[in-house]
């Protein structure tokens, strides 16, 4: 069981308000919730693969919903607000809210990958498709979204941009430049910039199957070499000079934390990486998934490399949305309180239960139950997330998270 009285200073709620809408209304009324049960800021993810939240003005085209993109398809329910989004003007209201109440608000543009929206939206725009595509030996095969049918992709769009093609990676920097002004101007210091999930779901369709994805990216290999000048640069290169590349604009603008998840974070076991690069030192890691890099990087891992950490941990702080009749999360509140803490990162117990979700556990290493008080463990908090938009309404969502959300807070705070 996990000790008590374990505390963290920054208590983080992340709201998936990008695959679901929800009003401004009701975020201020989840801000006065959260704030009262001991939250200090909120992660607003405004964009994913089925939607961009919030208005864009250098791209007034962008902005809106696509549910057809949904992680489950659309046979299980989309919302009747499939287009709407945020104005600048509201997400301004919005932040000077939270704000008011203790919050900091930290912004979340996740990329290179959860963009198969903005894929889509460049493509009708311009008629050119930035996104990205397995290559090998002159072979081509789409990097699919998500969903559950097997190796055969429901939408031809691509999960993510092209980080080798100069047209794309030029949209998302104007992106990130324009939302990362907009919200720096307003105060925030912090912004989560992604990097999860990146080659998506199924093999690499009809390319070599025989080795892993990460090695099906000829034209990441090439776009690395060139960069670097070295010849053992390989795909999983190009990626850490991009999650470099959008953290140095970033802190450019005044941002001092720049965080990303940890799912490829320091992945050597199916990308042949020789770290010809390292990723930046100040990139705090957002930790979620004990099973990267085949279950070897536990949270004490990322530590030792010198990295700041977050705690999201599969399953005590997640609230997932998923089609109608499976189960939205994997423990209690009950079990929150009994066995969770901000320092530890994987689940140690029997009595999580992922119930119909599909979810494995791996086996539990040593390394993701930290040793408190630790300085590099910077907060924890309660993730939303909204894979499945129509499962519940905003209303029916507020009442069922509620529970979970103030265990989480009342755990990281040490208010209990």
């Amino acid at each position: 069981m996990a000790q008590t009285h374990k505390s963290v200073n920054e208590c983080i709620f992340m709201l998936d308000c990008a695959r679901k809408y929800f009003t401004p209304e009701w975020i201020k009324r989840l801000i006065d919730e959260i704030s009262a049960v001991g939250y200090n800021a909120i992660n607003i993810h405004f964009a994913e693969d089925v939607a961009v939240r919030l208005e864009s003005k250098k791209f007034p085209w962008l902005a809106g919903g696509d549910h057809i993109l949904c992680s489950f398809g659309e046979e299980y329910g989309c919302p009747e607000n499939n287009g709407d989004y945020i104005t600048q003007e509201d997400m301004a209201d919005i932040v000077r809210y939270a704000q008011s109440r203790g919050l900091d608000v930290i912004p979340s543009l996740d990329s290179p990958g959860h963009m198969t929206y903005a894929v889509k939206k460049y493509k009708e725009r311009f008629g050119i498709d930035i996104g990205n595509y397995f290559h090998k030996n002159g072979k081509t095969a789409i990097v699919q979204t998500m969903g559950e049918n097997g190796e055969t992709p429901r939408v031809p769009y691509s999960r993510g941009i092209d980080i080798s093609n100069a047209e794309a990676v030029a949209f998302v920097k104007e992106l990130y430049l324009e939302y990362g002004t907009f919200f720096r101007e307003l105060g925030c210091t912090s912004f989560d910039i992604g990097g999860d999930e990146l080659l998506g779901w199924g093999d690499a369709g009809s390319i070599d199957k025989t080795v892993p994805k990460w090695c099906n990216l000829d034209h990441w290999e090439a776009h690395a070499r060139a960069l670097t000048g070295n010849p053992k640069a390989v795909a999983y290169d190009a990626f850490i000079l991009y999650m470099n590349d959008i953290s140095a604009l970033l802190r450019s603008l005044g941002y001092t934390s720049i965080r990303m998840w940890n799912d490829d974070v320091y992945r050597h076991s199916d990308t042949m990486w020789q770290e010809a690069t390292q990723l930046d030192k100040d990139i705090d890691v957002q930790f979620w998934s004990p099973h990267t890099n085949g279950g070897e990087n536990t949270a004490q891992y990322y530590i030792d490399r010198g990295h700041n950490l977050y705690n999201f941990a599969r399953p005590y702080t997640y609230y997932t949305l998923y089609p109608i009749g499976r189960n939205p999360s994997y423990v209690t509140p009950e079990a929150i309180m009994k066995e969770w803490d901000p320092y530890l990162f994987a689940a140690d117990n029997s009595e999580c239960d992922p119930g119909n979700s599909g979810y494995i556990f791996p086996p539990f290493k040593e390394g993701n139950r930290i040793t408190a008080p630790n300085e590099k463990v910077k907060g924890a908090g309660f993730c939303l997330w909204c894979d499945t938009p129509g499962a519940e309404t905003q209303e029916e969502l507020l009442e069922h998270i509620r529970p979970y959300f103030t265990a989480i807070a009342k755990k990281t705070r040490g208010n209990y």
